[in-house]
């Protein structure tokens, strides 16, 4: 409803809410998301070669061909132009090895389109994250493709990192923390080491996420409440006894940590919409992925952090601000 009321001039419009008038659409946000996580993607390719391009693009294609096929099933309008199903494509491709056979990319994308979200009735109906629901499918289901991992072999430029021959997560579950004890922090920084496409490179994440910050396209409440709880965390343990836990600093720049923080966590409609409850949401990904880390029986947890938080998400949208000027019930 929307009424003027005459008072003369100027007039004085009365509408329902919401009254924040925004030029942020769908297909903004999951362009700007893509441009984002160009970096990460552009290092993946420039420390494994193209095919994490190749793999990368087999997902986009499988993601938006999923997407038309169910939305044209289900007498849906057809709305692949707005992005998602590109992005969606894209970050399967960047949380995976560029090892993987393209057949389990092609299937592991399929469920996270089809199970993950559309079934559900589309964009923002999913109550988890697609991706992760994809992912974690396929990583259970096909295990051994799903950790396959190959050395990084940098363009030009860099040597390739030779300091370890696995992610650095499973070399502190598998060879103990001495394992580590050369690795410069630069290369975990930098992401010459053993690793998934996107997740290997802090810096080119990290470039992402501030984008996405800068456009306020995300806000700060999840991904700092994410990374400050799981390295708060860390640092508890690290403090208690250094010689069986690494320095907290170790986890934030190893495995989906910062990945997870700015672009998994973040995922439209599957977090809380307060500020509160996304602090909230961001504290329980942080200490549920450590938790995992340090006894569960996968090595990184990030992804089944986020899978669960998600199911607090209805609970953590009653966690509403404290409204000033409203008169307290007295018994």
């Amino acid at each position: 409803m929307d009424r003027a009321i005459s008072l003369g001039k100027p007039m004085l419009r009365v509408s329902v809410a919401p009254h924040i008038l925004q030029k942020i659409t769908t297909s903004n946000l999951m362009y700007n998301t893509l441009i984002a996580l160009v970096p990460a993607l552009l290092a993946g390719i420039y420390f494994f070669g193209f095919a994490a391009l190749k793999l990368a693009l087999i997902c986009m294609v499988t993601a938006v061909a999923c997407e038309a096929g169910m939305q044209g099933l289900t007498g849906r309008k057809l709305a692949i132009k707005n992005g998602s199903g590109l992005l969606l494509g894209l970050l399967f491709a960047l949380i995976c090895s560029p090892e993987i056979p393209w057949w389990t990319a092609v299937a592991g994308t399929a469920i996270a389109v089809i199970l993950g979200r559309e079934i559900y009735g589309g964009l923002g109906n999913n109550p988890f994250n697609p991706v992760l629901v994809g992912w974690a499918v396929a990583r259970i289901s096909w295990s051994d493709h799903m950790t396959t991992w190959i050395m990084p072999e940098p363009l030009f430029g860099l040597e390739p990192g030779g300091y370890i021959e696995y992610p650095p997560l499973e070399v502190i579950r598998v060879d103990g923390l001495e394992a580590l004890v050369d690795l410069p922090w630069l290369d975990l920084f930098i992401g010459n080491v053993p690793g998934t496409i996107g997740t290997v490179s802090v810096a080119a994440v990290l470039i992402g996420g501030i984008y996405l910050l800068a456009r306020r396209i995300i806000t700060w409440h999840v991904p700092v409440s994410f990374l400050a709880s799981a390295w708060l965390f860390g640092l508890i343990f690290w403090l208690i006894d250094p010689e069986t836990y690494a320095n907290p600093t170790i986890y934030i720049l190893s495995g989906w940590m910062v990945l997870g923080a700015f672009f998994l966590a973040t995922d439209k409609g599957t977090v809380p919409v307060t500020g509160p409850g996304m602090i909230i949401f961001g504290i329980g990904c942080g200490l549920i992925t450590m938790i995992i880390r340090y006894w569960g029986g996968f090595v990184d947890g990030v992804a089944f952090a986020i899978l669960l938080m998600n199911a607090t998400t209805p609970l953590l949208d009653r966690v509403r601000p404290r409204v000033y000027g409203r008169v307290k019930e007295v018994a």
